[in-house]
């Protein structure tokens, strides 16, 4: 009986002497959002958009993410609070009490019709900036859930279809750009004008248009 009662008490020290750690799993940074600073929107609307980024970095499944009820529960037992804070140096402490790996926080503006997010990711035990987030949108402020999710994938790291595409494109043109080079090379030698293609820079071009090459003038006959 004696035995039982030791070794409950035992794993209750080990659990809360590991808190908050072992909320985290391993293999996906532990992270904590603090509430987005609104410019422009109301102070609803910001909470709002930042519950769905932290949802949304959830989805993502690079980070464990702390939940804002259980974030506020740690930091009033520690009498901390997150309101007003700004800077990374406040950010950073907020981070060692929650025993999070890295930090976010940022803001959410409007110029005009043009709603602006920027978030920063914070490692807590350096107090650098490890990723940052600017992304625009113009329209109606529901269009900013669409570009909550942009902003998880860029602070995963994780490249959106449309940056997929582009990088899909640029592959593809590389290797047509080498070809028409070396099938001029080829034309040159035949020709007798490889030299000239050297001097005047023809080779050394990524023009992806076929413009008529004239060829240096033949011996006299």
């Amino acid at each position: 009986m004696y035995k039982k009662s030791l070794c409950t008490i035992l794993s209750f020290l080990i659990f809360f002497i590991s808190f908050p750690s072992t909320l985290f799993s391993q293999d996906k940074t532990a992270v904590a959002v603090l509430d987005l600073e609104g410019k422009g929107i109301s102070a609803l609307e910001a909470a709002t958009l930042t519950d769905r980024l932290r949802s949304e970095m959830v989805s993502v499944g690079a980070f464990q993410v702390v939940e804002r009820g259980q974030m506020e529960e740690i930091l009033n037992e520690q009498g901390f609070q997150q309101t007003g804070c700004t800077s990374t140096e406040c950010a950073v402490e907020i981070g060692k009490l929650l025993g999070v790996e890295a930090m976010c926080s940022g803001s959410i503006g409007k110029l005009g019709s043009v709603y602006t997010v920027d978030v920063r990711m914070f490692d807590v035990a350096t107090g650098e900036i490890s990723k940052v987030s600017s992304r625009d949108f113009e329209g109606g402020v529901e269009g900013l859930l669409g570009l909550i999710e942009l902003v998880s994938k860029d602070l995963a790291g994780i490249p959106t279809e449309e940056e997929l595409v582009e990088e899909t494109i640029e592959q593809v043109k590389e290797p047509k750009k080498k070809k028409n080079r070396t099938g001029l090379l080829l034309l040159l030698i035949a020709g007798g004008g490889a030299g000239y293609a050297f001097s005047s820079g023809m080779l050394d071009s990524d023009d992806e248009s076929n413009p008529e090459l004239e060829l240096p003038p033949g011996p006299p006959n």
